[in-house]
């Protein structure tokens, strides 16, 4: 959190304006992902319980899952510590230091973008790549280079897919009882059927309103647009993230789907709206694709990286064979991220 800008002197760090600490900062992030988490619980566990598809212990689950990919992240980093830093062998100094590496962050979104069922050493493993060998193998909080998170994301979803699938895959008890679902996510089906038409896009999931609300199968978290806008609002309004990079993100992934379903000949608005609210591209918008350290730091910066972003999340879904590609885009991106700082801080102190 604590870097300096790119741009003209006097420099300012936003971790020391005032009313602006690093604490204050995380203790709103985590104040934004809460609308999104109780939604996941209440979607996955809590209106299944209500169904009768499941018990009550197994209606804690979603939450306890969430939960736990945090502390599993945290253990990793307290490990780290321990076998690194003699200093802080004992429980007070390893704490205290915990506490201001924000360890539980990487394990916690991590849980929140995989599948309901994903098993539980499947999530460790994740962890283990975003905690260990995405932060602090780079020298811990602030010194990434590509979102923790997000490479844990990526790790899975290129090498557990199938086992995640075995165990039971994102479908929660009720949704595997829908038929019309066939067992798919809404990107997934885009992804085999590779035909835009609402009646095998949308209808089996009921309406639009449904993928707004967050009523559709998915990733435990990433469904619930509403939520993550409200976590979005909140997040601008504490000046936590800047505004314009998810809207200019997802305007973009908005547009060029536009364009792809009048080339396909179909040019409702309603398949941009689509593609908009299927899979994390909201999720990763808001929490992912604004994260202070492995984006740029200058706002011509985040600019372009957002444009850059809505191009590969398209090409990713469109014409890769990845039915989600907001979690790829974001890595891939995270590596121009330095360039792009320069170039646009060159360009902005000659403007």
């Amino acid at each position: 959190m604590a870097r300096f800008a790119n741009g003209k002197a006097p420099f300012l760090r936003l971790s020391d304006a005032p009313n602006q600490g690093t604490g204050i900062i995380m203790r709103d992030f985590m104040i934004g992902l809460m609308p999104v988490m109780l939604f996941a619980w209440y979607k996955n566990g809590i209106q299944v319980y209500l169904d009768g598809n499941i018990t009550f212990f197994e209606m804690l689950y979603p939450l306890v899952f969430m939960l736990l990919g945090g502390l599993i992240s945290m253990l990793f980093e307290a490990l780290f510590f321990m076998i690194t830093d003699p200093t802080v062998r004992t429980i007070k100094p390893l704490m205290k230091k915990l506490s201001v590496s924000y360890a539980m962050i990487p394990g916690l979104i991590l849980a929140m973008v995989l599948p309901l069922y994903t098993p539980i050493w499947v999530l460790m493993f994740g962890a283990f790549m975003g905690t260990i060998v995405g932060k602090m193998l780079f020298g811990g909080f602030g010194n990434n280079i590509f979102n923790p998170a997000l490479l844990g994301y990526v790790a899975v979803g290129f090498t557990m897919l199938g086992v995640i699938g075995n165990a039971g895959g994102a479908l929660n008890a009720s949704e595997v009882l829908i038929d019309a679902y066939g067992g798919a996510t809404p990107l997934n089906t885009l992804a085999s059927l590779k035909d835009i038409d609402y009646d095998l896009l949308v209808k089996p999931y009921g309406s639009l309103w449904n993928f707004f609300i967050g009523t559709i199968p998915g990733a435990l978290a990433e469904t619930g647009s509403l939520a993550i806008i409200v976590a979005y609002l909140w997040l601008s309004i504490r000046k936590v993230i800047k505004w314009f990079t998810p809207l200019i993100y997802v305007g973009t992934v908005f547009i060029l789907s536009w364009l792809i379903g009048i080339g396909s000949g179909e040019a409702g608005l309603w398949f941009p709206v689509y593609s908009v609210l299927s899979g994390g591209l909201l999720f990763g918008a808001v929490f992912m694709a604004t994260e202070p350290v492995t984006t740029p730091r200058n706002p011509l910066g985040k600019i372009v990286f957002a444009l850059f972003l809505g191009v590969l999340t398209v090409l990713f879904r469109f014409i890769g064979n990845l039915p989600e590609g907001v979690g790829t885009a974001i890595i891939v991106m995270n590596i121009f991220t330095m360039p792009i700082d320069k170039t646009t801080a060159v360009i902005r102190a000659q403007g």
